[in-house]
């Protein structure tokens, strides 16, 4: 059985559980918390890689989740909160940190800082530090905006000698990337079914790269003799990213919802190359530039289910099919909850 196939059975039945779990209503002291922790694992049909991830909140002012999706209990708490995560792959790792202090004139702060360090092959690679700062301004219980700046930057190294087809290698590359954006949230609640949560994101964010590397390699003259050629390359671009995000879920129970997203994003890259070559025969340089322009539309759908089979512990699970031109991706995630 494939993986989209046992998705989609875990989401069936955790749907056919909604009316069990609609009926169980506990008093608010029994189901508000400070502390929730989770497990979980995340799938995707065109990744080989699945990532599984650990994470863990305190919430300052404590979370009544009575009577609210329980996905949302936390956002429509507005409660000052520090939360750590730990992510994995095959091939990287991921440790983050953030918080928001919320105060009593409803504004807030907040921040994050993440790490990621990955396996290469080829390169030395530096770790990626990752910091945002982010500020809003909660208008009611159920609507919030928030502006945000995130910058990171890293580089990479890596050196070689007596290789088979060249003397030496060195090659240097580093990346620079700031971003802006503004997100505004709001949850709708409804009478006959639990409410429809929506998101508009708009993101603006600048990237800069550079490369250079150089080695020794040796060509045929007209003789049948070998000749050392050195050969240096260097890249230089700045890339733009634009994207808008408008995502909609609707919460049928306070435990089950299904939803749809839409994303724009429009890249504008200029970059120029270099080229070089040194040898007894002579001296050859070229420069070029390359310019590009284009956008992309994605749409997803998705279903999720939160399972409250007992006073502390729960069971996620959801499903997401992305489409974008003629392809598209289907991802799966599912993940054991603790809230106390």
């Amino acid at each position: 059985m494939t993986i989209n196939k046992i998705s989609l059975s875990v989401i069936l039945y955790l749907a056919s559980c909604a009316s069990f779990a609609a009926d169980t209503s506990p008093s608010s002291s029994e189901s508000s918390f400070h502390h929730q922790a989770e497990i979980g694992f995340l799938d995707t049909s065109e990744s080989s890689d699945g990532l599984a991830s650990a994470t863990y909140s305190y919430f300052f002012q404590g979370v009544d989740q009575t009577d609210v999706p329980l996905e949302l209990a936390p956002y429509l708490s507005q409660s000052s909160v520090v939360s750590a995560r730990y992510a994995t792959t095959d091939h990287q790792d991921l440790y983050a940190l953030s918080g928001e202090y919320i105060f009593d004139s409803r504004f807030f702060i907040g921040g994050a800082y993440s790490l990621v360090t990955q396996e290469r092959e080829w390169f030395d690679s530096s770790d990626e530090d990752t910091y945002e700062i982010n500020a809003g301004y909660y208008f009611n219980p159920y609507a919030k905006v928030t502006l945000s700046y995130l910058t990171y930057s890293h580089s990479n190294t890596y050196s070689n000698s007596n290789h088979a087809w060249y003397d030496s290698y060195n090659s240097q590359s580093s990346e620079d990337y700031d971003a802006i954006a503004a997100k505004y949230e709001h949850y709708l609640p409804f009478e006959k079914t639990s409410g429809l949560m929506l998101t508009a994101l708009v993101t603006y964010a600048e990237i800069k790269s550079k490369s250079h590397s150089a080695y020794t390699t040796y060509t045929v003259n007209g003789t049948d003799d070998l000749i050392p050629q050195m050969i240096e390359s260097s890249n230089k671009g700045k890339h733009e990213e634009t994207t808008l995000i408008i995502d909609a879920d609707w919460y049928i129970t306070n435990a089950w919802s299904v939803g749809a997203s839409y994303k724009y994003l429009n890249y504008d890259s200029k970059s120029t190359f270099s080229y070089s070559s040194q040898s007894p025969e002579g001296f050859i340089s070229d420069t070029s530039g390359y310019i590009s322009d284009d956008s992309f539309n994605v749409y997803t759908v998705n279903t999720s289910y939160f399972w409250k089979f007992s006073k502390y512990i729960s069971a996620r699970a959801s499903i997401e099919q992305l489409f974008i031109d003629s392809d598209s991706d289907t991802s799966f995630g599912i993940a054991i909850n603790a809230r106390f």
